[in-house]
């Protein structure tokens, strides 16, 4: 019998994770994309939303991922209906355009030297198109790749960018002509991580960067039932984002972990694949972790802040973006403001 928790009785969303009812061992319909193994864990059976959605663990390496799929026609998904689904919106909304570009400011900060003037830059997932523009304002020749058409076309036709529209498969660009590529929130959308890293690479140059960003599972400070997303296919702790760049031939240069997010740098080491990091014990930590998270989460301050400074927040981009005349407009000014400067190649 189930016993419900004194938390449970007080928070009526606050779920008890699977893995701490009891542990229900299955062989993954998809097998672990690091090792191959399909010994796992199911760890939550729920989406946020509260449709069915089996998250599971790999008992080898620790990786998080969705089994079975929840799409089988990914490109036809986030083609047509990943952005209304996820924003209910066909184009970003000028709150949206706001936040993304600020969100570009952090994330070339977080770069450090990696982007420099007059190099050739390549957003996959480009989305709205602010990281694109962003490159080109700082002197890069810049290029993006967006599957949805709205969003895509949104970008092309209020910031001039060039942005191909369509699965990163189907675009021509030439192989090893980037200097960087860069792939935000997008990594844990992908069905199998390390081939499309691997396939993506092919466009960059010997030696050139990969900027790489996506949720971190493990975070505090999510809400435990708030984690497990359809669109997000992968959920990825440090150990485990390193390891799948590895085994693509990705060398990483430095991890950061910034609210909530792994923002990493890799080097494309002109190997297919490289050696793992030790992974032995990992799954275990990321299940204490996950548990630790659950359980403390009502106990943090944070936790109580979160509706006041959302609040705020949405006020403030409401005066923010409706100041500025145009799209074009906003980013203009949330990038003017940055003290970040792209440097020049020596």
């Amino acid at each position: 019998m189930l016993k419900i928790s004194h938390r449970q009785i007080l928070y009526p969303c606050y779920i008890t994770p699977v893995m701490a009812q009891s542990a229900r061992w299955v062989t993954a319909d998809r097998p672990c994309p690091l090792t191959g193994a399909r010994d796992s864990e199911v760890i939550a059976t729920r989406s946020r939303d509260g449709s069915e959605l089996r998250n599971i663990i790999s008992l080898e390496s620790g990786i998080i991922y969705v089994d079975p799929l929840p799409v089988r026609d990914l490109a036809t998904f986030y083609r047509e209906e990943y952005r209304l689904s996820y924003k209910q919106t066909f184009t970003p909304k000028p709150k949206h355009i706001l936040r993304a570009a600020r969100a570009c400011r952090n994330r070339l900060q977080r770069a450090g030297e990696v982007v420099r003037a007059g190099m050739r830059c390549l957003d996959i997932g480009a989305g709205g198109g602010e990281w694109v523009y962003y490159m080109k304002t700082l002197g890069c020749e810049s290029f993006g790749i967006e599957p949805n058409t709205g969003y895509g076309t949104f970008s092309k036709d209020n910031y001039g960018v060039d942005v191909f529209l369509g699965m990163y498969q189907e675009s021509d660009f030439p192989r090893e002509s980037f200097d960087v590529l860069s792939l935000f929130h997008v990594l844990e959308h992908l069905a199998d991580p390390v081939e499309d890293l691997r396939r993506m690479s092919l466009f960059l140059k010997p030696g050139g960067r990969f900027l790489i960003e996506v949720p971190d599972i493990l975070f505090p400070g999510m809400r435990f039932d708030h984690k497990w997303h359809e669109g997000h296919l992968f959920g990825f702790a440090r150990p485990t984002l390193e390891a799948v760049a590895a085994k693509a031939g990705l060398r990483m240069v430095g991890i950061k972990a910034s609210g909530g997010n792994l923002s990493g740098v890799f080097e494309k080491s002109g190997e297919e694949t490289l050696p793992l990091p030790d992974l032995s014990g990992h799954a275990a930590e990321a299940k204490a972790a996950l548990l630790a998270g659950h359980d403390h989460y009502w106990s943090l301050a944070n936790t109580y802040l979160k509706l006041p400074v959302r609040l705020a927040r949405q006020i403030e981009e409401l005066w923010v973006s409706r100041r500025e005349s145009s799209p074009k407009a906003i980013l203009d000014s949330v990038f003017r403001s940055g003290d970040s400067r792209c440097r020049e190649r020596h």
